[in-house]
């Protein structure tokens, strides 16, 4: 029990230590990083409108209270771009579900979102960067969006001035901390899906390894999409939308598949039935978002509802198994412990954020432009560690099982003294030669004297002569299939096939070893009857008939040995 606890508590050590050391290293890269010019933040003098009606002049950006923005509605935000030295630069800010516009006097120098919204009838989110020259210095900005759906956005972003590397590497290193995460979890999480099939076939025979992989990986790519990483990437906001939205309706998926791999028969066919609900609710929004019947978007919120009732559901079931996860004495109640806990952190930050979110979109004036998404992405950093970290525990331990249950059957097919098969093993793997109907021989050994040398010499005296005559055999058979003791003063010998077809070469030899250990041996001298019997001299019959044939014949060998001794004939080996 101590052993589990300071192992329990190595490991949520190793952990904060792992969370310190990325914050540090980030921390550092932020600090250290200088923006080659400087950056402007456009916060005042805009005057915003609202399809036509003026809610604010001259004023300061993030004080203007925006309503939602539904779709058709129109935001329009004007004023004079300041003076810019060099000559380009550009403008950075970040929309949600909405088309732009962008003018300069009565120029439109950039537009997004349009022909995606046409095409797909939905409009991304997305991270704008409009280029800038110094002959636009001066002149009247103004930004057009619109709404594309219900509920489109409530409230505007940040507005930057600055060089394009400068505003990437103000873009990365704002939000630094979620996209190392992102990126982090989804590459753990494709090596964890890759090596999970060699270790389902010849490890474990367990799916959580899978499961966990396909997690981190979900996890990763929904933050990467909710960080516009992958539009970054590859210049594709619809992929990058597809990819944050699909990802987050699949994590229920995944951690409901790992759930039902995981916990006891009880509460298995309840997870079983969540997790094929979650893949069939998949597949039908997948097709509707494809023919542009129902988008992801659309249905946010029953999805955010659905994970909040799924959670519940889940807290309530894992309650009624506490039994199963804090009483059981082994080794993996620690690995069920940190999976327990590394998934109610993630639901408690996951569902704070889903509250946050939708309180500032609907009741607040700060809205909901801004990403609500760093609890989220420490709590999938902390759920990702706590299981990897419960399937080392859960490793460790069938490893410990494993080798334990090795140990019990070598010891229930093992002769403790000689440390040759025993009976019971003897006997069974009679029964499996037996049913495959292969060729092969059986000895049947009797070690002579073992009676004489127990009463004369003491019994210390005969297990040393067991012993010796049971490396004698294995020294002889070595590439035996079965070298094993009946017991008492009786062994078998197995030999299959080609090993079979050399048995007087092999006898030979097992007589030169016995003369051998008797020139080296002072107390007593070793001495063996033999018999053997080929399968095909008992055809159609079973391997304990064969060997009953080849214990005969060595009997009488046995009797011949002791007609000898009757007529003063010495007969050691």
């Amino acid at each position: 029990m101590k052993f589990r606890k300071n192992t329990r508590f190595v490991a949520i050590l190793l952990l904060a230590i792992f969370f310190l050391l990325i914050m540090a290293l980030l921390k550092v890269i932020d600090n250290s990083y200088s923006y080659s010019s400087s950056l402007t933040t456009l916060e005042d003098r805009w005057t915003v409108s609202l399809n036509d009606d003026v809610l604010k002049t001259s004023s300061v950006l993030h004080e203007v209270n925006i309503p939602v923005i539904n779709e058709g509605d129109s935001l329009v935000l004007t004023r004079t771009i300041p003076y810019i030295s060099g000559n380009s630069c550009c403008l950075y800010f970040f929309t949600k579900h909405a088309t732009v516009d962008v003018y300069v006097g009565k120029d439109l120098i950039y537009s997004y979102g349009r022909d995606i919204y046409e095409k797909y009838r939905e409009c991304p989110d997305r991270f704008n960067c409009v280029s800038l020259t110094g002959s636009h210095s001066g002149n009247r900005l103004k930004v057009v969006l619109t709404g594309t759906r219900r509920a489109s956005f409530s409230s505007l972003s940040e507005f930057v001035l600055g060089s394009r590397v400068d505003i990437l590497s103000y873009h990365l290193l704002q939000n630094s901390v979620s996209i190392f995460s992102g990126i982090f979890l989804s590459v753990l999480g494709l090596i964890l899906i890759i090596i999970s099939p060699y270790m389902y076939i010849y490890h474990d025979r367990e799916l959580r390894l899978f499961f966990s992989g396909l997690t981190s990986f979900l996890l990763g790519l929904f933050i990467l999409g909710q960080y516009g990483l992958i539009d970054m990437l590859i210049n594709n906001p619809h992929a990058n939308s597809v990819a944050e939205y699909a990802s987050f309706v699949c994590i229920p998926i995944s951690i409901t598949g790992y759930l039902f791999s995981v916990f006891p028969k009880r509460s298995r066919p309840l997870f079983q039935l969540m997790f094929l609900y979650n893949i069939a609710f998949f597949i039908v929004l997948f097709i509707l978002n494809n023919h542009n019947i129902i988008k992801f978007s659309d249905v946010t919120t029953y999805i955010q509802g659905s994970i909040i009732i799924q959670s519940i559901i889940a807290i309530i079931l894992m309650y009624r198994e506490r039994e199963h996860f804090f009483t059981s004495d082994d080794h993996n109640t620690t690995s069920d412990l940190f999976f327990i806990l590394g998934l109610l952190a993630f639901m408690i930050f996951a569902i704070s954020d889903i509250f946050v979110y939708d309180y500032h979109k609907y009741k607040s004036n700060s809205g909901n432009i801004f990403l609500y998404g760093s609890g989220f992405t420490f709590g999938a950093l902390l759920f990702v560690s706590c299981l990897i970290i419960s399937y080392l525990f859960y490793s460790i331990y069938n490893n410990n099982y494993a080798s334990m249950k090795r140990q019990m059957v070598d010891l229930a097919y093992t002769d403790p003294l000689t440390g040759l098969a025993n009976r019971a093993r003897c006997e069974q793997i009679m029964q499996v030669i037996s049913n495959e109907h292969s060729l092969y021989t059986i000895f049947s050994i009797d070690l002579n004297k073992l009676k004489v040398v127990n009463d004369t010499y003491g019994h210390h005296e005969g297990d040393r002569l067991l012993m010796g005559f049971s490396t004698i055999l294995t020294n002889c058979f070595w590439d035996a299939n079965l070298i094993g003791r009946m017991g008492g003063d009786e062994f078998i010998v197995i030999l299959l096939d080609e090993q079979a077809s050399h048995c007087t070469k092999r006898i030979h030899e097992f007589y030169a070893l016995l003369s051998e250990w008797n020139r080296k041996e002072q107390v007593f001298q070793y001495s063996a009857s033999y018999g053997y019997a080929y399968s095909y001299e008992v055809p159609n019959s079973s391997a304990q008939e064969v060997y009953m044939l080849a214990d005969s014949r060595m009997y009488e060998m046995k009797k011949e040995h002791q007609q000898n001794k009757e007529m003063g004939v010495p007969f050691h080996a």
